[in-house]
């Protein structure tokens, strides 16, 4: 048996993980198909080569976000899976996520597999401030 190395914890260092702001908790994720339907439907968007971001106004008080990747984007879920993750750990980072009334889906485009995690990034940072308006400090 491996012996095992000291956790974070134990080392008296914070994981960066844990320093986020807000998590997608299911409150602020779109997990219904009608809600999925209803933005895609008759959201506004905003087009980049890595998605396209479609929103729309909720009635809650808080801002939901969904994310939809086919396997027209690649026929391997580990890269679905990844596309998905990058683009939440963005998401759990801006600015953005404390506006409140807004529903948002990301539908990504082929280019997100091969493209680099900071291209991403600028990319879902600038439409996020196209579409949705500039949080209040």
């Amino acid at each position: 048996m491996r012996a095992r190395s000291q956790s974070a914890a134990e080392k008296g260092e914070q994981s960066s993980r844990y320093n986020i702001a807000i998590v997608l908790t299911r409150t602020h994720r779109i997990v219904k198909e009608k809600d999925f339907n209803t933005v895609i439907g008759k959201g506004r968007f905003v087009t980049t080569p890595f998605f396209l971001l479609k929103y729309t106004h909720n009635n809650l008080a808080h801002s939901r976000y969904g994310f939809v990747v086919s396997k027209k984007v690649s026929k391997k879920a580990t890269e679905r899976n990844k596309a998905k993750r990058r683009l939440r750990a963005i998401v759990r980072t801006s600015p953005q996520i404390t506006i409140k009334g807004y529903d948002v889906v990301f539908v990504v485009k082929k280019g997100i597999v091969t493209a680099q995690f900071n291209e991403i990034k600028s990319t879902t940072r600038d439409a996020l401030e196209k579409a949705l308006p500039s949080p209040r400090h």
